[in-house]
């Protein structure tokens, strides 16, 4: 399993813990947080099967895997749509895309609501400018919305992808090829 854009490594190792027969491997473009993502897998007696390495979301290592996820960091990124073709690629004919990102409507009137103003000025200040300082700098945003999450996913090479569930936070979504 990996898990792009994995940070500090909280999510691949509670995955880890919750799937002990499985091997997880983090990758982010950020030196600090991977060193950071090795000591607590250390700390929680994971790192046989939990491993941190430097990578981004367009060149990770790697092309057989079960399930590849992206917590909070699709819409950050100034190429999805390459990062999803390299999804693609390092998936097994079988395997799935896991994608959590922030709950967004497809329309402005939908997201005017507590949630999603507070959304709004994050994407404003940290998502946007993140975006467009990559190569490509499509500038999702935190409101990106499932309609144009799908369109980045299918224009990856997905045939596949859907809602899985939904949280006043969170869309969780599913692509597979």
């Amino acid at each position: 399993m990996a898990d792009v854009g994995c940070g500090h490594g909280a999510s691949s190792i509670l995955m880890a813990q919750a799937f002990p027969n499985s091997n997880f491997t983090g990758f982010d473009y950020h030196g600090p947080s991977v060193e950071r993502a090795r000591a607590a897998a250390r700390q929680a007696g994971l790192e046989r099967r939990c491993r941190f390495e430097v990578a981004d979301a367009k060149s990770y290592p790697g092309n057989d895997y079960d399930l590849v996820a992206f917590f909070d960091c699709l819409h950050d990124m100034g190429d999805p749509v390459g990062a999803a073709r390299h999804v693609r690629q390092s998936l097994r004919a079988d395997g799935t895309w896991l994608i959590v990102e922030p709950f967004a409507s497809d329309s402005v009137e939908g997201n005017l609501n507590p949630v999603g103003r507070i959304y709004y000025a994050a994407s404003t200040m940290i998502c946007v400018p993140a975006s467009l300082s990559q190569e490509v700098g499509l500038a999702l945003g935190a409101q990106a919305g499932e309609a144009r999450l799908r369109e980045v996913v299918l224009a990856g090479g997905f045939s596949r992808f859907r809602r899985a569930t939904a949280t006043p936070f969170n869309l969780v979504l599913e692509a597979r090829p």
